[in-house]
């Protein structure tokens, strides 16, 4: 069994088994990868996510040191001290958890304080905390669409968009990917028909490192009166000179409905939030099942988020550390005629677009010390595998120098690269 060319697309959609026999046989896949010693997901670390890791590598079983490229801790806020120290204070005085929903008994003072700053933070009214960036979408899209509405998506919107507009049971319309001019035209074929019509996109798309084109967007939608839900996951602490997100870069904050953030990118932490007009989160205070059914955030995570959100406002220099490098990971890459796409963020995609030569690569900086991330199916199309590289404002030149050279070696030997 080919474990680098197997189809596991086909293998989902496959009507001849039942689910019984897909397991099984998946199940045979991921053992036959570990016996390889070619599986790439689920590594065991040894300590925090910061620009160094302790890993366990896959030909000796081993810890060693590694230079961490696959995070979403931009600011390196996981470890930060003073985050730290926020946190430790809160467990002492609310302890490890509110054992019940906002709803009930879990909206405690600290919940309610981060919240107004969330708001003000976005340039929005009101925020609401989520357990999840996931469950934030889910939560908004069910709570404001049902079976008679539409759902108008990016058609490289990130899976909880998806899965949100699918659990709704609306409509669902996909634009072309980061156009106008198609959103414009999907917009105008259902502006006569009943029912509401929610347009969302990624800020920054996840896979590719891309800020979506937001003021044309915001234009379009306002030309239809239509409401724009922005999951700003990856853009919120990261992107802008403030790093207050897609909406700063796009010079469009205080001009969309629905804002989207997560803490487990840039905060370092957990957890979810929407932002937006007091009315639309009293309505989802109420009918968004996603935070309804769930427990509420635990206080000293609520404090570690709030934590992060200071240091982020008060030390803008991190942002503009994580920005330079950045652009000097990118420029570097580039130069060396990796294909790196659209990329204009910390998130840089080296696009591959072989199975087999990604898995290569990414083993192989894996036991060199470059902890790098596979990007493939089902997170992307088969036929565009990437490997993902996240900068971080913690990166040190020297960190950066061995991550460029290492890929430059790697590249040419597997022929991505001249």
């Amino acid at each position: 069994m080919d474990i680098t060319t197997f189809d596991v697309k086909s293998l989902i959609g496959d009507p001849s088994k039942t689910i019984q026999e897909k397991m099984v046989l998946f199940h045979q896949v991921i053992e036959e990868a570990k016996r390889r010693k070619l599986y790439l997901f689920f590594f065991f670390l040894y300590g925090p996510s910061e620009n160094h890791i302790l890993a366990t590598t896959l030909e000796t079983g081993e810890p060693r040191d590694m230079i961490m490229m696959a995070s979403n801790n931009y600011l390196g806020l996981t470890t930060n001290d003073e985050v730290k120290s926020k946190t430790k204070a809160a467990i002492d005085r609310w302890g490890i958890g509110m054992a019940g929903p906002g709803t009930l008994n879990g909206n405690t003072t600290l919940h309610q304080e981060f919240e107004a700053k969330l708001a003000e933070f976005k340039k929005c009214d009101a925020a609401m905390l989520f357990p999840s960036g996931y469950s934030a979408n889910v939560g908004c899209i069910t709570a404001l669409l049902g079976k008679d509405d539409f759902f108008i998506g990016d058609e490289l919107n990130h899976a909880s968009l998806i899965d949100g507009a699918r659990y709704s049971r609306a409509q669902r319309i996909i634009f072309k990917h980061s156009d106008p001019v198609d959103l414009e035209r999907c917009l105008r074929e259902i502006s006569e028909k009943p029912g509401q019509k929610l347009v969302a996109v990624d800020g920054v798309f996840s896979m590719d490192g891309e800020i979506a084109p937001l003021q044309p967007i915001v234009n379009v939608c306002k030309k239809f009166g239509v409401m724009l839900l922005v999951d700003d996951a990856h853009g919120t602490g990261a992107v802008g000179k403030l790093g207050h997100g897609s909406l700063e870069h796009c010079d469009v904050e205080g001009k969309v409905d629905i804002v989207m953030g997560t803490f487990s990118k840039a905060f370092g932490c957990y957890g979810g939030f929407i932002a937006g007009s007091k009315e639309l989160i009293n309505w989802l205070r109420h009918f968004a099942r996603a935070g309804m059914f769930t427990a509420a955030l635990a206080p000293m995570t609520v404090a570690a988020c709030m934590g992060s959100l200071e240091v982020i406002k008060n030390h803008p220099e991190l942002v503009q550390r994580l920005h330079e490098n950045s652009a000097f990971l990118h420029k570097s890459l580039q130069d060396m005629k990796f294909d790196l796409g659209p990329a204009q963020t910390p998130i840089i995609p080296v696009f591959i677009r072989d199975r087999a030569k990604a898995y290569g690569i990414v083993k192989e900086a894996y036991e060199r010390g470059l902890f790098l991330s596979l990007i493939e199916y089902p997170a992307v199309a088969p036929g565009t595998e990437r490997i993902r590289l996240t900068a971080m404002a913690t990166h040190t030149k020297s960190d950066l120098d061995y991550a460029i050279d290492l890929l430059g070696k790697l590249g040419r030997k597997y022929g991505v690269i001249p």
